[in-house]
This record gives C-alpha cells, structure tokens and sequence, in this order.
C-alpha cells in the first residue's frame, strides 16, 4: 500500500486530484481483498481440489497486479481472478476513444487505474460462462467507475436467466429505481457481434464513466456489484452442475465458446486497451482452454434446444 501512495503522489495536481487518488488507493485495497474472497468462494463452490494459482507482477513505473488462475476444476474448467493498478500517460488513440464517450482528457494526461475481472468458464455445458468486473478510473479532476456482471450460456433455461437478471435488478433497485434498465440495455449493447448479428449472452448488467453526476455514490454501487459476483452464480451452478450431457452438447458449448473468443479479440474495449508484449498472458486469461470453429456451420433446426438460444442471442428479452 505504501508503494501505491507514493505512486499517486506523483501524480497528484492539486485537492481535487489528492482525493480521487486516495479513492483510488482506498478501491484498490478493496479489490485486492475481493479478489481473495472470490478465489476462496470458487474454490469451495468447485470442490475438485483444486486450487487458483497466484502470478504477482509488477512494473518500474509502480504498476501491479495479481493473476489468479484455476484450471481442470470440476465445475470451473478454466477461470481467471485478476487484479491490476496501473498508471501511465494517455495516447492520442486511448484520449480520443474516451472524448467519443464524453470525458474531458487530452493526449498527456496522466492516469490511474485498479479493476478486478473475473472470467470463469464452466467445464459443464449447462453451466453458463461467469464473467464479471469492477473498475476505476482517475485522470486529474475526473473519476468513474465501470464494471458489472453477464451470462454467457450454451443452452437456456429460463429459469435460470430469471433468477439472474432478478438478483441483478434487487442490486440495482437498491441504489436507484432506474439504474437496472439502463445498465442491463447497456450490457445487451455492449456484448453484440456485429459481424454475427448477434449477443455474446443473456446479459446483466454493464456499465462505464458512472460518476457522481449520474449516481450518488458511485462507489458504494461499485462495491455492491463487487459483493454480488459469487451469489449471483452460485445458485444456477449447484442446479446445473451435475446434469449428464453429450459429446454433441460439449461441442456445441465448444462453439459458443469461439463467439465468445471473438468478442475479446474483436470488439472488447478492455482487452484492447491492455494489450502490450508484457500483459498478453495476463490479458489472455479471459480465453476458455478448448474452443472449436466448424467451417461452414448451418444453424442448428429451428425446433431445437440450440436454436432457443440462439433465439434469445439475436433478439433479447426483459427478464
């Protein structure tokens, strides 16, 4: 922690920024405590054995973080827990990508950030893709927070997709009637392939640049959303986890996983900007550990349990 303040000291521009930067430092020591609270729920959850490893790094510049990574569970096939602090200088592409979303930064300015992301990929076909984030960000007076939670199933029950967006509509109603409608139109817009006409999931909630001039306490939202990973899941694995499938079932969560694999290469926003020869790993740990693409696939029949998902994917519902 004493290496985290020095850092933001180095960046501090006057009251104004000395605050947001101790915010920074304050959510940062939150999200490292998540982290290891989330990596003791999924394991107990798993109950294979086994174990999240731990990959600690760190750069001159006062950069950090810690990659978490659970492989062959029996629920969790591959899951990733990371956290990341990072400071750095904006580049004109990253400074005009923020402009576009209405935030006043310029090429040169001088920022902070901490997240934490959760991907966990479930070995079962039946049990849906976790994926999950909390962020913050700091350049000079301005501060927003970003983060939230979707659902990326293989087959669909609807129950399940129900319970979800229910849990995430009590957590949202919680800190403003209006903010679950906006955030799961958000996340349905957000996770789209364009190039397939179609949503990666089911959805949840998603949100980016939320400040005190759009919520309260953004914050307190944020650590919420952080509180509602693990809850949120649980319930659809233990209903889920034990059910028999097929090899053509396997396949078929195989092939969504692909969608899932082009989402982050092509269109997500996060994984682009933490591209760079040192982070690939780190970066990369969000990809399942099998995919499959099958040239030429048709679409599956219309009356079948695939096509149902499909169904939902190109057009989605209010839960």
């Amino acid at each position: 922690m004493l290496t985290l303040l020095v850092v933001l000291s180095a960046l501090d521009d006057g009251a104004g920024g000395l605050q947001h930067h101790l915010l920074v430092s304050r959510f940062s020591k939150f999200l490292a405590e998540q982290q290891e609270e989330l990596c003791a729920a999924i394991e107990a959850l798993d109950a294979s054995g086994q174990a999240f490893s731990r990959d600690a790094w760190s750069r001159e510049d006062g950069s950090h973080g810690t990659a978490r990574v659970l492989q062959g569970g029996d629920v969790v096939e591959k899951g990733g827990i990371s956290t990341t602090f990072a400071v750095g200088v904006l580049s004109e592409e990253r400074a005009s990508a923020m402009r576009t979303r209405g935030r006043v930064v310029e090429a040169g300015n001088e920022y902070a950030a901490t997240a934490l992301s959760v991907v966990l990929h479930s070995r079962s076909p039946f049990v849906p893709t976790f994926r999950a984030d909390a962020r913050l960000f700091v350049v000079g007076e301005e501060a927003w927070f970003g983060g939230g939670a979707d659902l990326t199933p293989s087959y669909l029950f609807e129950e399940d997709a129900v319970e979800w967006h229910a849990f995430w509509r009590d957590a949202c109603g919680e800190h403003h009637s209006e903010l679950y409608p906006r955030l799961k139109r958000w996340c349905d817009e957000y996770f789209y392939l364009p190039f397939r006409r179609e949503h990666r999931g089911i959805g949840g909630i998603f949100f980016d640049d939320l400040d005190k001039t759009q919520l309260d306490d953004p914050e307190s939202f944020a650590r919420d959303v952080v509180a509602g990973f693990a809850p949120s899941w649980r319930a659809i694995v233990e209903r889920r986890r034990d059910a028999a499938y097929t090899d053509a079932q396997r396949h078929w969560q195989l092939l969504r996983r692909g969608r899932y694999v082009e989402f982050n290469l092509l269109n997500d926003r996060g994984v682009r900007f933490g591209l760079s020869p040192d982070a690939i790993e780190r970066v990369l740990v969000s990809a399942p550990p099998l995919v499959a693409w099958d040239y030429g696939r048709r679409d599956p029949p219309p009356d079948s349990e695939e096509a149902r998902l499909l169904s939902v994917l190109k057009h989605p519902r209010e839960w």
